[in-house]
């Protein structure tokens, strides 16, 4: 482990990845594409299968990260589970991925979430490979290698970004988007996953694509960051246009010539347009730019619109904002590793009240960098270890209001979450758990209007990703594979 003051989420899921993940410093099949700008590149996908024209996304679809733009990780219109059938879920299917073929590759597995739009899951996998795969079969329908990536100070990572599935405004045709290992903004055709167009993010030594593409307004948002600290990259937000693929405009976190203030989460977008992104810390001992903060930038130019900053007194050595931010009525806000979560006015930006999330001053790890579920009238806020009526738990996860932040319930959970809940319009909770401990992880069914704990799925893996309720059912991955759960049909 690198004897450093700062750690990033980054560095910690490194860390973290090192006890099960392949980790051999051996350069792996990354796209060696060094000109900035864009690339069209024709032709049919050769690695896959070719498909028919894939249908648009539905309505009880989860077409992108965290649901939406607006990042509430609500499926409203989808309802099939419910309380009084949650028992009934079984496995519909289940998909390993391809094992590793090549020197150094990582092993197999899912770090990214699921996307599911018009009868397909679209998701990236640790060895690098990226799949779409038939809903209700679990079948490869198409395939593509995209890479992993290799760095002499981290741990070997392919795939971690989620792909967000949206409409060309040039052709009308859906088309998947997915920031790569190696540094690259690709354009698939969601039909057989061949290239339309590719960008570079960054080449930067040190950088990783952590952050999933948001897409708005024929706009694509992308954060920088640094793979695992490093070195530390200058951290940023870059747009890109979404027909072609080049680039728009950068907005960068720190003054020229300095480093840190990663943006290893997603971008959100308000209702006007205006893009949130969360910012992690400077390098210790440097400028603090705009780091450890909540920013509202100008969706065209990218400038600074306003922003709220961890204050001096609540920050830790490590106050990175690793989850990505979420829209709340007139709010925005995010948890940070210190535990807190901040509600933010936006037309303000400033804060309008904070919540502890994770406990103080344990010896049991206290991080916060989930994102928060939101279904219109309450916040659900996961993270690692808390009291529950005077209990310590590894986990938690915490209901609170979402005008106000008071503490509706809280439930304790046996391992720590470092991915983001979901929610969907029954009222059923999804919660997937990831530290190392005696308690294998699992996936956590809970209802929402009390906290309790319903049942568990995808038992015995750790789930870095978001589970997605899709279609009157669920899917989950993990390093075991991407899983289906449903009902059985007669």
């Amino acid at each position: 482990m690198r004897p450093l003051a700062r750690r990033t989420a980054a560095s910690r899921l490194t860390a973290i990845m090192a006890l099960g993940l392949a980790s051999a410093a051996i350069l792996g099949a990354i796209p060696a594409h060094a000109a900035a700008g864009a690339r069209t590149v024709g032709g049919h996908n050769r690695a896959g299968l070719t498909t028919a024209r894939p249908q648009q996304s539905g309505p009880r679809d989860w077409p992108a990260y965290l649901y939406s733009n607006q990042h509430p990780s609500f499926a409203a219109a989808d309802t099939g589970i419910k309380v009084g059938n949650v028992g009934h879920l079984v496995r519909k299917w289940h998909f390993r991925g391809d094992p590793a073929t090549q020197a150094g590759q990582p092993g197999p597995g899912f770090l990214a979430s699921p996307t599911v739009s018009g009868g397909a899951i679209y998701i990236g996998s640790n060895t690098g490979w990226f799949y779409k795969l038939n809903e209700s079969t679990g079948g490869v329908l198409a395939k593509r290698f995209l890479g992993f990536q290799t760095d002499p100070h981290c741990v070997t990572k392919g795939i971690i970004a989620t792909a967000t599935v949206a409409t060309d405004p040039n052709d009308g045709q859906q088309t998947v988007y997915i920031a790569a290992p190696g540094g690259f903004l690709y354009a698939l055709r969601a039909s057989d996953l061949s290239v339309k167009w590719q960008s570079v993010i960054s080449t930067a030594a040190g950088f990783f694509d952590w952050s999933s593409p948001t897409v708005i307004n024929g706009r694509i948002y992308v954060g920088v960051s640094s793979n695992c600290d490093a070195p530390l990259v200058p951290g940023g937000l870059m747009s890109f246009n979404q027909v072609t693929g080049s680039r728009i405009a950068t907005f960068s976190v720190m003054p020229p010539g300095a480093r840190g203030g990663s943006i290893w989460s997603s971008a959100a977008a308000g209702p006007a347009g205006d893009i949130y992104v969360t910012t992690g810390n400077p390098v210790p001992g440097g400028v603090n730019g705009h780091a450890d903060s909540i920013l509202k930038l100008n969706r065209v130019t990218l400038a600074l619109r306003g922003s709220f900053t961890v204050p001096t007194s609540q920050l830790i050595p490590d106050s990175d904002f690793g989850a990505s931010p979420v829209i709340f009525g007139k709010y925005v806000g995010a948890c940070n590793k210190n535990g807190v979560f901040y509600a933010v006015n936006r037309f303000t930006m400033k804060l309008a009240w904070s919540v502890r999330v994770t406990a103080k001053n344990t010896t049991h790890h206290k991080l916060c960098i989930a994102g928060s579920a939101y279904d219109g009238r309450s916040l659900y806020l996961a993270g690692q270890s808390n009291f529950v009526r005077g209990k310590l738990f590894r986990g938690s996860l915490t209901s609170v209001n979402a005008t106000t932040g008071a503490v509706k319930w809280r439930t304790g959970l046996p391992n720590g979450v470092n991915g983001t809940p979901t929610i969907n319009g029954s009222g059923i909770i999804a919660v997937g758990t990831y530290l190392t401990s005696t308690v294998p992880n699992a996936v956590y069914l809970v209802d929402a209007s009390n906290g309790k704990i319903l049942r568990t799925v995808a038992s015995g893996q750790q789930d870095f990703g978001q589970s997605v309720f899709a279609n009157g059912g669920i899917v989950t991955a993990n390093l075991g594979g991407v899983t289906r759960w449903g009902f059985v049909t007669h």
